[in-house]
């Protein structure tokens, strides 16, 4: 994906010349939330690799250019290099084997769940298989949520929602204000399950929420979250009232609107 935006120059002899993006509409995603910053020639490394490996330039079952010319076509160190590669391992796209070199893995060993594993789908064009993929685990995930909400959460817990919920009515026609506050909306929903694992799976509905804001025009995307508002507010007042047959109900309302509106996330 071309962004059009500033990119770091590689000084090479004798091979293709590369550079590295250093800067893309998901920065402020990255800055926040992702697990690997984007700063610096490690983290800016990392996530052009990551990038290249997820959106196919090296596909799964070939090897990555050996370290000598990683280090010539980007201008970097070789400790950069080998630890980029430790990170991308950890992420599960790579194997490393000695005498074999590093080799990009099926895509089934990919932590797709890790938050800049999903950027980088978004960054690079996701496939019609992972946005499917992930539109059905929302399904699954994020009216459970709401029913454990409305059946565990605190009195602490409730306000929370309710603020966030409050936030995005005042942040209407505020794009960037408005998707941070129905990020809380739902990170306060999953954090009233009151199960460790299932609030850490925000991620998911995290990066969708960011990718709506920067994938799509201003205009468009202040109508689709003015529009969202009597979703939500459905899904507050069911788990208010600890009713989590309601709030299942709404929030599989909310998804069924993003899905007639032709919106991926």
């Amino acid at each position: 994906m071309k962004y059009g935006l500033d990119a770091m120059p590689a000084q090479t002899a004798g091979f293709e010349t590369r550079s590295i993006i250093t800067q893309s509409p998901f920065d402020g995603y990255v800055r926040k939330y992702g697990t690997i910053p984007r700063r610096g020639i490690f983290g800016f490394f990392v996530h052009e690799l990551g990038r290249r490996i997820v959106g196919g330039e090296y596909p799964v079952g070939s090897n990555l250019p050996n370290e000598p010319e990683l280090v010539e076509q980007f201008a970097i160190s070789r400790t950069v290099v080998r630890e980029a590669m430790k990170c991308l391992a950890g992420k599960g796209l790579v194997e490393i084997k000695t005498r074999v070199g590093t080799r990009v893995r099926e895509r089934s060993y990919w932590h797709h769940l890790d938050t800049d594993v999903m950027v980088w789908y978004y960054e690079t064009g996701p496939s019609v298989e992972i946005m499917r993929s992930i539109k059905d685990l929302r399904r699954v995930l994020e009216p459970e949520a709401t029913a454990r909400a409305a059946a565990r959460g605190t009195k602490e817990d409730l306000a929370a929602i309710a603020a966030a919920y409050d936030d995005m009515v005042a942040s209407i026609g505020d794009v960037q204000a408005n998707a941070d506050a129905d990020l809380r909306f739902h990170t306060a929903i999953f954090a009233a399950t009151k199960n460790m694992v299932y609030a850490q799976l925000i991620d998911l509905i995290a990066v969708a929420i960011y990718a709506n804001r920067t994938m799509s025009a201003y205009d468009e995307v202040a109508e689709r979250q003015k529009r969202a508002l009597p979703y939500h507010k459905a899904i507050l007042d069911a788990i208010l009232a600890r009713d989590a047959d309601a709030a299942v109900k709404a929030s599989h309302g909310q998804l069924d609107a993003w899905r007639i509106a032709n919106v991926d996330f």
